[in-house]
């Protein structure tokens, strides 16, 4: 069955049981995995999971179909997420825009030369590193990052769900690159 067909909706819109147990049993667990990917922890993501389901269920009347279905549960996931890093200090960055022009020129070219793959390869810590680099992004930047690089959800969804412009999210994807890289680099080099 098609979740996002007009009758589907229209079903949900009727709180049709058998309709609601179907989405659940769909996107129950792609949303607890999303959730988990964004390194919350296993309480956390049952939480934000569960008020997921609690906003759709008490808003679904305004669900107007013009996307997915999934976008559109995703999308308010991702804003309960970003509403529990608010609120939870641990995940604030303490990373300056400052820092980006120790990278590179004023003709727009690095300084310093990046180091290849193959040398960050060669070091076992890498995922942890990686890791705890993407924990000191602000939440915004992080949120685009794993989106686009880690979900592969497209550009039209993710500015559907982040509530963006196309030019924004190139944006904070770009910055999230370069202070990913920039802590990286400065991790290795220890």
């Amino acid at each position: 069955m098609n979740l996002s067909s007009p009758e589907f909706i229209e079903s949900l819109k009727r709180r049709d049981h058998a309709a609601f147990d179907l989405l659940i049993s769909e996107y129950q667990m792609p949303l607890y995995k999303a959730a988990l990917k964004l390194k919350l922890n296993f309480d956390q993501a049952e939480e934000v999971v569960q008020q997921t389901w609690t906003s759709f269920f008490e808003g679904v009347e305004k669900f107007e179909g013009r996307s997915h279905i999934r976008t559109y549960l995703f999308g308010i996931l991702y804003n309960k997420i970003k509403e529990l890093w608010r609120s939870n200090k641990k995940y604030t960055a303490y990373f300056e825009d400052s820092e980006l022009d120790k990278i590179f020129n004023e003709a727009g070219h690095h300084i310093e030369q990046p180091r290849s793959p193959d040398a960050w390869l060669e070091n076992q810590q890498l995922g942890e590193i990686l890791s705890e680099s993407l924990d000191c992004l602000p939440e915004n930047q992080k949120l685009a990052f794993f989106l686009k690089e880690v979900q592969g959800e497209s550009t039209e969804d993710i500015c559907k769900i982040m509530g963006i412009s196309v030019t924004n999210l190139g944006v904070l994807i770009y910055r999230a690159k370069n202070k990913l890289r920039l802590q990286l680099e400065n991790r290795l080099k220890e």
